[in-house]
């Protein structure tokens, strides 16, 4: 049973990757280009449909911080792979780079998503960093599906394998996620 690409699959997964969550971009969106050079997605809509799920991400990962402050992002920051001492280097980098920053993490691996927690914190001009967000996004977006249109005809062996075993991968990884939610969160104590 094969797993048929869709703009909501693409929209949820962004949003977790928007969220600081391990849903790399580097991997939903070059998929885009591989489907859209079978037909089966229009490169366009879904670099958009993308770039807007990595904005309400971003957007919820802003208001966490804006609403619940530094106490909650020290205490539960780890599930974002946020430190304390993470924080406070993003916060400086914020501080003396402002927008800037926040569109230019967009660009970094692994530190993408993170940014969004000190423009909470600063309560960064939403406008501002609707736009940093969106922008930056959207470019890098835009290179990762045209990626994944250059290198699509090595993307097929990779895909019958994903379409192979993807719904046991997909059953393992959310089991583990809630997991390591729980023991993270202290809800489950060992």
């Amino acid at each position: 049973m094969s797993v048929q690409p869709s703009y909501i699959y693409i929209f949820a997964l962004m949003i977790l990757e928007g969220m600081s969550l391990p849903i790399p971009s580097e991997i939903v969106m070059p998929l885009v280009g591989y489907y859209s050079t079978k037909g089966l997605l229009d490169p366009y809509l879904g670099i958009i449909v993308g770039t807007v799920g990595s904005l309400v991400g971003s957007l919820i990962d802003y208001y966490i911080a804006l609403k619940l402050g530094v106490p909650f992002l020290h205490r539960y920051g780890k599930l974002f792979k946020l430190t304390p001492e993470k924080l406070d280097a993003l916060s400086r980098w914020f501080a003396k780079y402002g927008t800037q920053s926040v569109f230019f993490f967009r660009f970094i691996p692994a530190f993408r998503a993170l940014i969004s927690f000190p423009a909470g914190l600063s309560k960064m001009r939403l406008p501002l960093f609707i736009f940093a967000t969106f922008a930056g996004h959207l470019i890098w977006d835009t290179i990762l599906v045209y990626i994944g249109i250059y290198f699509s005809s090595t993307w097929q062996s990779i895909i019958s394998v994903l379409d192979k075993y993807l719904y046991g991968v997909a059953a393992i990884t959310a089991i583990i996620i809630v997991v390591y939610i729980l023991i993270k969160g202290n809800f489950l104590k060992f």
